[in-house]
């Protein structure tokens, strides 16, 4: 009788551990999934950036300050993504850091064009034509395809293997 009521308790106790261990692995997979939709939309943000600085309809102070404030905002969250994803993986940190090198040149020069070109106008003037970055989906495509590593057991490759293994999908030089 003993046995059998240490075996019933025994088997609650590891059921207990067992779901709270569940539980947490499923909060912290739905944390990092919610924190790298942030970092793919941060570069998403980067991307578009220069066309509101573009379609800004006029030279105003008010203007200026809502446009500063909003590179501003975007820097830091930069920063704050950068090191989240640094201290969560070095492998994806990596592949964050070359999506940014990636867009870096052609942003710094389409944020000049933008700053230097004249307010819009008109509704006519919104349309812009050949102004920007141009296609840059690649370069978050890239990053979604690297997330896909830091899932279920994919989770659980050695940093040195998944380095490999990302260069070899053409995610890092």
């Amino acid at each position: 009788m003993t046995a059998v009521l240490f075996l019933v308790l025994g088997s609650s106790v590891v059921a207990a551990a067992l779901g709270h261990v569940l539980t947490g692995l499923r909060t912290g997979a739905t944390i990092r999934r919610d924190r790298y939709a942030a970092a793919v939309k941060l570069l998403v943000a980067r991307i578009e950036y220069p066309y509101r600085i573009r379609r800004r309809t006029s030279d105003e102070p008010e203007v200026l300050t809502t446009l500063a404030a909003a590179g501003h905002d975007l820097q830091e969250s930069l920063a704050e993504t950068r090191a989240w994803i640094a201290t969560e993986s070095a492998v994806l940190s990596e592949v964050f850091d070359n999506c940014l090198t990636q867009l870096d040149a052609a942003f710094k020069q389409a944020c000049a064009d933008a700053w230097n070109a004249a307010p819009v106008t008109t509704a006519a003037g919104m349309n812009l034509g050949g102004f920007g970055m141009g296609n840059q989906q690649h370069v978050a495509t890239a990053m979604e395809r690297a997330l896909a590593y830091r899932f279920g057991l994919r989770r659980l490759i050695p940093s040195w293997l998944l380095r490999r293994l990302v260069k070899r999908r053409g995610l890092l030089p």
